[in-house]
């Protein structure tokens, strides 16, 4: 038992997430890192990429991100001001993010089995797009219906940068122990957008129209597809087949022989039983067919490496990950993921209602930067944090369980942020509800986002690990599980604020939270029993 971890049944095997990360000599504290997973021979293996093209490959995840995260929280600081451009109540200008983090999820859900038929190039191409066109319908909206459909159309475009590029995208081209690091700061871009934008939209609502933040918006999409398209290749590799000797990057060029197919059971070990590839890079067992030199769509958006799924496949992919809430990391993951992003959402949609009303009577500017910056320094501090301490637990439990790496081990994390969860959400409802100083209120917020940060990047962190290749369809089905209940919140928060004032409604998402996050202590002593009795 590695410290506290229940052991699985030996008879199941290695249950999957529980990796060797490090190779501790005997009698020795040193330890030598493991490369998981282990890249092939093959130039087109997206492990194999150089240093600078991963550093831009995932730059343009993080500014995807960054533009994505903005969308959400853009018209906070002008709630009051759509309410009277359509003269409608507070609540119908909330279910305008309602209906966007409905669609957000479905988006999300949407994406991960997209892209294993598609490819994920061509999901970020496409879904770009459709956020450059929702925004400019939504700057140019002229009704309160209107402006609903473009949030739903800009919710459905979401879906890559909140689901791929945080799960499958990072799981493609760098390693488990790499992971962390890069999860904390995927989430440290969305959370830190989410923060930021309502700074920037408060004084473009108020300087040039609510309609001019969309517009501005577009333009910045705009960059994005560019990026996209430069920097972010097609990742999807199966490492598995290249490893039995043959290289998938051929697959659209080449013509298999039936009668130079390896054979893999005349060996006992399958990662070597392949015979090294040629300097071409193609393997021994394929014959290259006749290169077309016609100019095409594909040779277009570098997808020409890319083994397109038969289309009949499409429902059964879209209806298996909900098998997934099936599993307790992705049960859990999904709950998790519900109550503790959700406090972006909350503290969102009643930032106006609180902080324009007396005593603090704020103008629209005043509270994006109150609802921005506080938890803006908070959530980057707690991201970066986060993403650094899951790495370095995870190294140093592994280095002293015998270079064992456990899923498990990055739960630890979760301590601190409860307890910066807890301080921010209680003290934040006392503040406000004795009306004390508008600075006690941003302290609060920034440990409370602190908190929220580091948890979020836990979570992703240790479903990555878990769930490995279906990573990107359990972050989507725990994104689905996040939009319905945020969804349902949208109907509730302002009118149970009003009829319950600032403590009870704090302290209520605070216990809830709290709850939730307790469920992490079985799961860390069950867990590996857990991943061996479940298959993904």
């Amino acid at each position: 038992m590695a410290f506290g971890i229940l052991e699985s049944d030996p008879s199941l095997g290695t249950p999957p997430g529980t990796e060797l990360l490090e190779e501790v000599q005997i009698g020795s504290h040193d330890a030598s890192q493991v490369l998981i997973p282990h890249p092939s021979n093959s130039f087109h293996d997206p492990l194999n990429m150089s240093r600078v093209r991963k550093e831009f490959y995932f730059f343009a995840l993080i500014w995807g991100a960054c533009m994505t995260g903005v969308i959400g929280p853009l018209l906070v600081p002008g709630f009051s001001i759509v309410a009277a451009s359509f003269n409608i109540v507070l609540t119908q200008v909330t279910l305008l993010n309602g209906s966007l983090i409905m669609a957000l999820g479905v988006s999300a859900y949407l994406c991960a089995p997209l892209s294993i038929i598609y490819g994920r190039r061509i999901v970020y191409l496409i879904t770009t797009l459709i956020m450059i066109f929702g925004c400019v319908w939504a700057s140019y909206a002229t009704s309160y219906g209107s402006l609903l459909g473009s949030r739903i159309f800009q919710g459905l475009g979401m879906g890559a940068f909140f689901s791929l590029a945080g799960t499958a995208s990072i799981n493609d081209v760098f390693f488990v122990h790499e992971r962390g690091r890069r999860a904390g700061l995927w989430n440290f871009a969305v959370i830190v957008s989410v923060n930021i934008a309502p700074v920037i939209s408060g004084y473009v609502i108020t300087g040039l129209g609510w309609q001019w933040s969309f517009r501005l918006l577009a333009i910045g999409f705009a960059v994005t597809f560019i990026l996209a398209f430069f920097l972010i290749p097609e990742t999807r590799y199966d490492r598995d087949v290249m490893l039995r000797g043959i290289d998938i990057s051929t697959q659209d060029a080449t013509i298999l022989k039936h009668e130079t197919k390896p054979n893999i059971e005349e060996t006992h070990d399958p990662l070597h039983a392949a015979s090294p590839a040629p300097k071409s890079g193609r393997s021994e067992s394929v014959e290259t067919a006749p290169a077309s030199s016609k100019f095409n769509w594909r040779n277009l958006l570098s997808l020409q490496n890319i083994t397109f799924e038969h289309p009949s496949l499409l429902l059964p992919m879209l209806m298996s990950p909900l098998a997934l809430l099936g599993h307790p990391a992705v049960l859990w993951g999904s709950a998790m993921w519900s109550v503790t992003f959700s406090w972006v959402i909350i503290q969102g949609a009643v930032a106006d209602q609180i902080f324009r009303a007396p005593p603090y009577n704020q103008s629209p500017t005043a509270v994006g930067i109150l609802i921005g910056v506080p938890p803006l320094i908070g959530s980057a501090m707690g991201t970066i944090l986060g993403g650094w301490l899951c790495d370095m637990v995870a190294r140093s439990m592994s280095i002293k369980n015998s270079g064992v790496y456990e899923p498990e081990f990055r739960l630890w994390v979760l301590i601190p942020s409860l307890i910066t969860t807890g301080i921010g959400s209680y003290g934040l409802g006392i503040s406000v509800s004795l009306g004390q100083t508008i600075w006690a209120a941003a302290v609060f917020l920034g440990f409370l986002n602190f908190g929220v940060g580091m948890a979020c990047t836990a979570i992703i962190a240790y479903t990555n690990d878990v769930c490995q290749k279906k990573a990107a369809e359990a972050f989507g089905v725990a994104m689905l599980v996040k939009s319905a209940f945020a969804f349902g919140l949208t109907f509730v928060l302002n009118d149970y604020y009003a009829a319950h004032g600032a403590r009870i409604f704090f302290t209520t998402w605070a216990a809830l939270t709290t709850g939730v996050t307790l469920l992490s202590v079985p799961l860390y002593i069950y867990g590996k029993r857990m991943r061996s009795h479940f298959t993904m």
